[in-house]
């Protein structure tokens, strides 16, 4: 069993996995483990796996590169020491506040500090902000609010939808209150409409939500980008989560706790009657506010906006390996009629910057370790590789390809808001670094490498909170605020008010 465990190496193992190598009974070895463990012999780690004692504290290992040494050198290489933001960042500040609360949208960060970013630059009314990764609109709402122009990209169509209706300034509240009353007066006695594709639904909702909900789906209305059709289709997509057995904490998954949920009707109604109350706040200074934004439904690796259009640009992409968005949002993108089948779920997920759960098919063109787009990948790419063949196991063998796609996905979207960006204008993103089959990747310090390759002058990186690894709870990680500038031989207006900020 210690060889086993030695030849997992910092991947650890289950006890399924190493039952499986030892030809052994799971009872039998998961018994020896917990006498192993008493003898502080092994270490059981997040998601039920169990490493040797010697791979507990990967920081302590000569074969493992930490995230101080990574600092470091960037330190050296780049001359950026590290700084830190002391401000709200995470989205969950957001959940109370008007319009951000539409749609339960768990990524991000606050509209508090896209505020504070946004008085920072001094922009104009008129100005142009830029977010590649929209998400459901906080950057977006934020620029309109101080009068600006908004332009975002969004690939998840269900995110897409929150930001069009957060940001469209002319939805009358009087309109979708009563567009919402008959339609809830319909749904009541409606035929039920077909079930979704997805396989777990009749476990995911009571029987009741779910006849609810099939009921209110026959009635809505289909998408046509129209305002009150678009926010009542919204308002279902908010409903969902909350009256099912799911939950996002951040990632969808079963609600542990047996808890009593609301029904569909009783909570659709509830979200219109806050859709309807912001609106109404709204209404009273929307004078000041700036034209709806601009929601392009497309892939922010291909930006086609006028070159030096954008005089801001801010946004938090996927971090490596992070959340698999697809995954998350699938009952919105089904119950919508969005996606329809499995396959047209994964066709979206090859469409976004890679992720851990991407079809093997699509790392096909990244899985050498040369030529990508920073040195230090080259480092870091072969230690994944190795990692996951000494183990043997693992969920897939070719993680290494999905971080070089990643990476050299995220140098297209750079290259695309470089060229959108007028002189002196800065691209602002909120990043986290990653722990991947035991190997350290720093990816906000990659992403500030990248974008000076491709002609930005790094600006800062700012540690903005930490993080913890989902593969080792006790292993610290950190969520940075980047901020890249595209040259203009003088330095930017509005710095020194930023670095305040921070400070």
């Amino acid at each position: 069993m210690r060889t086993a465990l030695a030849e997992s190496g910092a991947l650890g193992a289950t006890v399924r996995q190493i039952a499986r190598r030892l030809g052994a009974a799971v009872a039998s070895v998961d018994s020896d483990l917990r006498g192993l463990a008493s003898r502080g012999e092994v270490v059981r780690m997040g998601r039920g796996l169990w490493v040797l004692q010697d791979f507990d504290r990967l920081e302590l290992r000569e074969d493992f590169t930490e995230p101080a040494v990574y600092a470091e050198r960037f330190a050296l290489e780049d001359g950026i020491p590290l700084g830190t933001y002391r401000g709200p960042i995470t989205f969950r500040s957001n959940e109370g506040l008007p319009f951000h609360r539409w749609w339960p949208y768990v990524q991000g960060y606050s509209a508090e500090f896209v505020s504070n970013l946004l008085r920072s630059e001094g922009l104009r009314r008129g100005s142009t902000v830029l977010d590649p990764f929209a998400g459901s609109g906080t950057s977006l709402i934020e620029a309109q609010r101080i009068g600006a122009r908004a332009i975002g990209y969004e690939l998840m169509a269900p995110a897409a939808l929150a930001a069009r209706v957060k940001t469209d300034i002319d939805l009358a509240p009087g309109d979708l209150e009563r567009a919402a009353a008959v339609l809830l007066r319909t749904a009541q006695h409606a035929p039920m409409a077909a079930l979704p594709f997805l396989r777990e639904t009749r476990r995911q909702f009571s029987p009741e939500a779910l006849a609810q909900l099939r009921r209110i789906r026959s009635v809505l209305p289909a998408a046509d980008a129209r305002g009150v059709t678009d926010a009542l289709r919204l308002a279902f997509a908010a409903t969902l989560v909350p009256v099912s057995r799911l939950r996002r904490s951040p990632c969808l998954g079963y609600d542990p706790v047996d808890r009593e949920r609301p029904l569909p009707f009783v909570q659709y109604a509830g979200v219109i009657r806050t859709m309807v109350e912001d609106l109404r706040a709204r209404a009273r200074s929307s004078e000041s506010w700036g034209p709806p934004a601009e929601v392009r439904s497309g892939d922010s690796r291909s930006i086609d906006l006028p070159a030096q259009s954008v005089d801001l640009a801010i946004t938090s992409p996927p971090y490596v390996n992070g959340l698999d968005y697809v995954m998350n949002y699938k009952l919105d993108l089904a119950w919508l009629g969005y996606v329809n089948s499995y396959s047209e779920l994964s066709a979206l997920r090859i469409a976004e910057l890679a992720c851990d759960n991407l079809p093997r098919t699509a790392t096909r063109d990244y899985l050498g370790t040369n030529r990508t787009p920073d040195p230090w990948l080259e480092e870091i790419l072969p230690r994944i590789r190795e990692n996951v063949a000494r183990k043997g196991t693992y969920r897939r063998n070719d993680m290494h390809g999905v971080v070089h796609r990643y990476f050299r996905d995220l140098a297209d979207v750079l290259r695309g808001v470089y060229r959108a960006l007028r002189p002196g204008g800065r691209f602002v993103l909120v990043v986290g670094d990653s722990l991947l089959a035991g190997t350290y990747v720093p990816g906000d310090l990659l992403t500030a490498r990248i974008g000076r390759s491709l002609g930005f002058r790094i600006e800062s990186v700012d540690v903005a909170r930490a993080r913890h690894s989902g593969q080792r709870r006790q292993f610290l990680l950190r969520e940075s605020i980047v901020t890249l500038t595209r040259p203009n031989g003088r330095e930017p207006q509005g710095k020194r008010r930023w670095k305040q900020t921070l400070r």
